[in-house]
């Protein structure tokens, strides 16, 4: 399968890599206007369209992974030239029925909610499509993307919520990071070495609940001995109402996502 990327950027370049390993670079084409991100691309080994003309000639799939302020100039630029290919749109808060607005309720349209996790292969992505597509093709798209991170289809009206616990939580997570590692310099340690520490008991604590299964809070008790120095902290978090104020900070994420969106 052909890839062609709009956009260049962060995510666009993301994904181009996570999605070479698949169908290798020579099947990716870039579309950037940016002349320091074109050189980019050509040095990172992907082809690099003139136009996007040229860029859904040489495509089956289209990734579009511009700004949402945008991705209207491009949808109006291609939407003739769309056949029967698809289009992939990574732009935040633009749901399936503006861009179908723009390019009509035939084409086949698939909308993705990544997380900068991207970057390493790692992403948690939301997927939802327009119905446009046969089984077998959102299938193969599906297994296409799996290089990228883990995809959850999940209904079009979820995004937002999707958004505040995926999305953003990532600057949640680095936060918490942050904060363990910057008490760990409070207690003796050099912050690299703390943070080290701590990157490496957030990421076993993540991959034990993900192969042992189980509910959080059972591995609480597991961990928590009676009288021990485990509960002493449990305690205060709840003291602090520590697990009220991450629910509420995922509710005041997921308004703002609604209220980006007009």
């Amino acid at each position: 399968m052909r890839v062609g990327i709009v956009g260049y950027g962060n995510m666009g370049s993301a994904f181009a890599k996570a999605l070479s390993r698949s169908v290798g670079r020579e099947n990716i084409t870039v579309f950037e206007i940016s002349g320091e991100r074109r050189e980019r691309a050509l040095e990172e080994g992907f082809g690099v369209a003139k136009d996007l003309h040229f860029l859904l000639g040489e495509s089956d799939l289209i990734l579009l992974a511009v700004k949402p302020k945008d991705l209207k100039g491009v949808l109006e630029a291609v939407k003739d030239s769309i056949e029967d290919k698809v289009l992939i749109s990574i732009a935040a808060g633009v749901d399936i029925r503006t861009i179908e607005e723009v390019v009509g309720t035939d084409g086949k349209i698939i909308r993705m909610m990544p997380n900068i996790n991207v970057l390493v292969g790692r992403g948690t992505i939301a997927v939802a499509q327009n119905g446009k597509l046969s089984e077998e093709e959102f299938s193969r798209i599906l297994n296409l993307f799996s290089t990228c991170g883990s995809l959850y289809e999940i209904q079009e009206d979820l995004f937002d919520s999707f958004t505040a616990i995926a999305g953003s939580s990532p600057a949640f997570i680095f936060s918490f990071i942050d904060a363990l590692a910057m008490a760990g310099v409070k207690e003796g340690f050099g912050y690299e070495d703390a943070l080290r520490i701590v990157l490496d008991t957030v990421s076993g604590s993540s991959q034990l609940l993900k192969e042992l299964g189980g509910n959080p809070n059972e591995w609480i008790t597991k961990v928590t001995s009676p009288g021990g120095t485990t509960v002493e902290g449990i305690a205060y978090l709840e003291r602090k109402g520590f697990k009220g104020t991450v629910m509420r900070c995922v509710e005041k994420t997921s308004e703002k996502a609604r209220k980006l969106k007009g």
